[in-house]
């Protein structure tokens, strides 16, 4: 079987006239079994992080991106004064929600956003939900997945990615406190809550596929294993849950 050839990138000049040769990555076949896939994928090494070829490799591609961006240098730095006419202190458009106004605001110099509700009532007191800074401190990247109050607005289930690589961990916290709760679940796709406030339904995603595939249940306190509910083994498909204001269903 013939095997797809290289394909470089053409060496550039930089602003010397120098010739830069950009780096290439090598090819690692690897078959795979899956229909939405190539059954042949050559950069699947790449994925691993840690691995020092895999960061030389990145190291390279920063440094010959720098090289060729050299002479755009002036311009970018002119474009960077675009930073100070954005409103960077701002407040997002309010949704009612079961008796609250829930937002977001940002503040100067934070990368990321300050989850908020007040009560819908004039002069009622911001109350905040989640400081995305603030579960950012440590990590170098921080996504948020879901955002779910429970029905009687006492908790929030909430999931973030530390990784860049789209791997929620949920978490719950009771918002009456302050206090995160201890138990925590791994590569949840969606969450919903039940209508006795104790109760989580949550999908996962394949380690692998990253195709969210299952279906679980969780009682809030409880130490007994997860019960599996359903599980889509057609690999065409994949399964979400979420909550209508009349009934819980996962599609």
């Amino acid at each position: 079987m013939n095997q797809t050839p290289n394909i470089a990138t053409p060496a550039q000049e930089d602003s010397a006239g120098i010739i830069i040769e950009p780096p290439v990555a090598r090819r690692e076949p690897v078959e795979t079994r899956f229909a939405w896939r190539p059954p042949r994928r050559h950069y699947a090494w790449l994925r691993h992080k840690e691995n020092p070829e895999v960061i030389d490799y990145l190291k390279a591609e920063n440094a010959y991106t720098d090289a060729i961006l050299k002479p755009t240098e002036l311009c970018r730095k002119a474009l960077s004064g675009m930073l100070g006419r954005i409103l960077q202190t701002d407040l997002s458009v309010p949704y009612r929600l079961r008796g609250y106004l829930y937002f977001t605001r940002t503040e100067e110099g934070k990368q990321y956003a300050i989850h908020c509700r007040r009560r819908d009532t004039d002069g009622a007191e911001e109350e905040v939900l989640l400081d995305l800074n603030r579960l950012a401190e440590g990590h170098s990247f921080l996504g948020l997945g879901s955002f779910e109050v429970s029905e009687d607005n006492h908790l929030l289930a909430y999931s973030t990615d530390t990784t860049g690589f789209r791997q929620y961990v949920l978490q719950v916290k009771d918002l009456r406190t302050g206090t995160t709760f201890l138990k925590r679940f791994e590569r949840v796709t969606s969450v919903a809550w039940a209508s006795d406030n104790r109760t989580l339904f949550y999908t996962v995603e394949d380690e692998t596929t990253k195709r969210s595939h299952r279906l679980f249940r969780h009682v809030l306190g409880s130490t007994e294993p997860e019960p599996l509910l359903y599980e889509e083994t057609d690999e065409r498909f994949r399964i979400e849950v979420e909550r209508t204001p009349a009934v819980l269903f996962f599609f």
